[in-house]
C-alpha cells in the first residue's frame, strides 16, 4: 500500500506521512527515517470517518456518544444557547483528535487541538485527513505554550491537568487565554487515599494540599503520560474548585452527568469513588 502524504512539517522535525490498513496501522516518517510502530494505533477514540470507517470500534460506541463528550456538549450547548458560529475552542493534549473532531462537527469556527507526542500527533493528522472539516485543525506542541494561540471563547482541558507538576500555574494559563469558559475533565485527590494509581501521602505544592503521582518510565514514549516531567500533582478537589475560581472564574461547578446514568453509583462505590475523576467547570461573566 502506498505511502500518502498528509502533512509538510512537524514544529521543524521533517514530514510525516501515514499509511493505512484493516487494523489502522501507522507509519511515520520524521527527518527521512520511516518507522513501523505499534503503539501508533488508536488507544482510547473511536472517531468515526466520512467513509464510515472507525478508529477503535472494539469500544462499542463512537466517540459522538461518549458521557464525556456527551456532557461537554451539554454545557457548551448551555453556556452558547445561540450556536457556535464565529467561536473558538481548544482541545489541550488531545491525544488522538476525538474531542476535537467533534467539537467541530458541533459547529465552531474553529476547533484547534494542540497534542505534544508525535505518535498522537500522527493519529490527529490520520484523522483530519479523512474528515471534511475545514474548521478543524492540529498543532503539534506543548501545552505550555498555549498563549502564543491566542485567544479562545472556550479551553477544554481533559486528561492532562493531572499530568503536570505545577498544574496550578497551568490553570491560572489558561485563564489568561480563555474568554469565557475553561472545561477540566480531571483526576483530583481526597484526603482519605484511594487504591489505584500509587498516589503519595498528602504533600503541599504551590501552595495547595495534594498528592504526587509518579508518571510511568519512558514518558516520551507512553502515549498516555506526562510530557517532559517524572512526577504530577494531583490537586485536592475542594482547593482545585477554589483554584478556578481564584484564576479568575467566578462561576465554578462540578459537572456529574459526565458518569452517565448511575451518578449516585458511580459516586459511591463506581469509577468516581475509586478514580477520583470529574469535570470541573468555570465561567467568566
Amino acid at each position: 500500500m502506498d505511502l500518502t502524504w498528509i502533512g509538510s512539517t512537524i514544529s521543524g522535525r521533517g514530514r510525516i506521512g501515514i499509511r493505512t490498513s484493516s487494523s489502522t496501522a501507522i507509519c511515520l516518517v520524521v527527518r527521512g527515517l520511516k518507522v513501523e510502530d505499534p503503539r501508533m494505533s488508536f488507544t482510547a477514540f473511536n472517531i468515526i470517518l466520512d467513509d464510515g470507517t472507525e478508529t477503535k470500534p472494539e469500544i462499542g460506541s463512537p466517540m459522538s456518544q461518549h458521557p464525556w463528550f456527551l456532557s461537554a456538549k451539554r454545557c457548551l450547548q448551555v453556556l452558547y444557547p445561540q450556536g457556535f458560529e464565529g467561536l473558538r475552542i481548544v482541545d489541550l493534549a488531545c491525544l488522538e483528535g476525538g474531542y476535537a473532531v467533534e467539537f467541530a462537527r458541533l459547529g465552531f469556527a474553529q476547533a484547534l487541538g494542540i497534542e505534544a507526542r508525535p505518535s498522537n500527533f500522527a493519529n490527529c493528522m490520520f484523522v483530519k485527513e479523512r474528515v471534511n472539516l475545514p474548521n478543524l485543525s492540529f498543532v503539534q506542541d506543548d501545552v505550555w505554550n498555549l498563549e502564543k494561540y491566542g485567544t479562545f471563547d472556550v479551553i477544554f482541558c481533559s486528561g492532562i491537568l493531572y499530568h503536570l507538576e505545577t498544574p496550578k500555574r497551568f490553570i491560572e494559563l489558561m485563564a489568561r487565554v480563555a474568554g469565557k469558559a475553561v472545561l477540566i475533565n480531571t483526576h483530583f485527590a481526597t484526603e482519605a487515599p484511594i487504591a489505584a494509581f500509587g498516589l503519595s501521602e498528602m504533600d503541599e505544592n504551590e501552595g495547595l494540599p495534594g498528592r504526587w503521582f509518579k508518571e510511568p518510565p519512558a514518558i516520551d514514549d507512553n502515549k498516555w503520560a506526562s510530557w517532559g516531567n517524572s512526577r504530577s500533582f494531583w490537586i485536592q478537589r475542594e482547593y482545585l474548585i477554589q483554584t478556578i475560581r481564584d484564576a479568575g472564574f467566578p462561576i465554578v461547578f462540578e459537572q456529574y452527568d459526565l458518569l452517565g446514568d448511575e451518578i449516585a453509583k458511580s459516586m459511591t462505590s463506581g469509577y468516581y469513588k475509586s478514580d477520583n475523576r470529574g469535570l470541573f467547570v468555570g465561567v467568566k461573566i
